[in-house]
Formats: C-alpha cells, sequence, structure tokens
C-alpha cells in the first residue's frame, strides 16, 4: 500500500524546550481548531489515546506510538473518527528541532496517509497543519 504524505513546516521564537512542553502531551490546546481532547493514559505515555473532540463537530481518536524528549518528536495514529472518513490510516508526526543561529525553534508537522486518500482529504490536512502551527506559534508568546 503506497502511502501519500503531507508535510508542513514553520520557524517558532521560541526556545525548543518551551516549543516542547505545548507539543509533549498531544493535548492540542494550543490548536483553535480544538474544542476538547480526553486524555485516555498517561500524559505524555507511548499507547496512551487522545479523543479529539473538533468545533465542527467531528470527533477522531489518535494512540501515541512514539515519544522522545531528547529528539523532540511526537508520532500519534489515527484510529478512528464520527462521522466515519474514508481512508485507512493516517500517521502524525509532530518534530522540533533547534535553530542554533538565533535559539528559535523549527517545527515540522506531518501526516502520512494510506492510499485511499483522496485528495480532498490531503490538501485539507495541508491547511490544517499550516492553522495548527500558527496556533502553535500563538500559544507560544502568550
Amino acid at each position: 500500500m503506497s502511502v501519500t504524505r503531507v508535510v508542513e513546516s514553520r520557524i517558532i521564537e521560541a526556545p525548543v524546550e518551551t516549543v516542547w512542553t505545548h507539543v509533549r502531551s498531544v493535548d492540542l490546546g494550543f490548536w483553535k481548531a480544538v474544542k476538547h481532547v480526553e486524555v485516555n493514559g498517561g500524559a505524555g505515555e507511548v499507547g496512551s489515546t487522545r479523543k479529539i473532540s473538533f468545533n465542527d463537530g467531528a470527533v477522531q481518536e489518535v494512540k501515541i506510538v512514539e515519544l522522545s524528549d531528547l529528539g523532540h518528536f511526537v508520532s500519534f495514529d489515527f484510529i478512528e473518527a464520527q462521522p466515519p472518513v474514508d481512508f485507512m490510516s493516517a500517521l502524525h508526526t509532530i518534530t522540533l528541532r533547534k535553530v542554533t543561529a538565533n535559539n528559535t525553534t523549527f517545527v515540522e508537522w506531518s501526516a502520512e496517509f494510506s492510499s485511499d486518500a483522496q485528495l480532498a482529504v490531503i490538501e485539507d490536512s495541508r491547511y490544517k497543519r499550516l492553522e495548527g502551527l500558527e496556533d502553535l506559534a500563538r500559544a507560544v508568546k502568550k
């Protein structure tokens, strides 16, 4: 099965450790599109799940499958959605890297979809990543 990948990135004007505090738990509290997140399991623990309720009424459940405090990245796998989606899988990864020249953070948010994901899903994901990164930059400034 082939995979379709979306990658968006930006520089955030804050040290990597500061940005990591907003990303690590995958509660997505920085993202304005998110209404509420129910955490099941540890706050930042591999195997724990998140039920994410979006402002548009959609609900998605994801599972943390990889987490590195040293590498500053977290990956979470799509489990299910209401309303149902028309693709089999999606793996999301948020990676932070320290920009040494000025102590800012390079943030990359990727999503790998199964080959059955339609172009509209991929493009929607691209815009949502960009919006989420913008909201993360705002949240870090507060």
